[in-house]
């Protein structure tokens, strides 16, 4: 029973690595890098593929997480009971609580059309990129917030994983 708790422990970590590191990647270097300079329409192709792939791993390292999270609680805890009268219980419950406010943000992201500040990531397809158009600078985006407000909410449920573990 150790090695499966191990194991989902592993899992669960290399979720929320991958999630929570590429967030802090995007944020503290890419988003930096590409709003200071102008970004031309074959930059902000090259980056649109790149946040696509990175949805496609964050699609899969939710699952993952998701599984992953709900195995570890039933080992910890045992029953649905455990959630509300325990202390680790009440920890499981606000990961619970800030991961589905970081999915909800997920969801919600792409759909808006100034999620990315990173200039013309989010009109790289009505631009006309993806047909073949690398000519021409792309206009600059607003600063947004929901990607830092995910990644703080995924910082404090990673706290609350370690006041978890005590």
């Amino acid at each position: 029973m150790e090695l499966v708790s191990t194991a989902l422990t592993v899992v669960h970590l290399l979720a929320v690595i991958a999630w929570l590191g590429g967030m802090t990647f995007h944020i503290v270097v890419l988003d930096p890098v590409f709003r200071k300079n102008e970004v031309s329409f074959q930059s902000a192709y090259l980056l649109a593929l790149m946040e696509g792939r990175f949805r496609k791993l964050v699609g899969t390292s939710i699952a993952l997480l998701l599984a992953s999270g709900a195995a570890k609680a039933y080992l910890m805890l045992g029953t649905t009971g455990a959630l509300l009268h325990t202390g680790a219980g009440r920890y499981v419950l606000l990961k619970v609580g800030l991961t589905a406010a970081m999915l909800v943000i997920f969801a919600v992201c792409p759909k808006t059309t100034s999620c990315s500040p990173i200039p013309g990531v989010c009109d790289a397809a009505s631009e006309g990129i993806l047909s073949g158009k690398t000519d021409g600078a792309i206009r600059e985006r607003s600063k947004v917030i929901l990607p830092k407000v995910a990644l703080g909410l995924g910082v404090t449920a990673l706290a609350a994983a370690v006041l978890l573990r005590g």
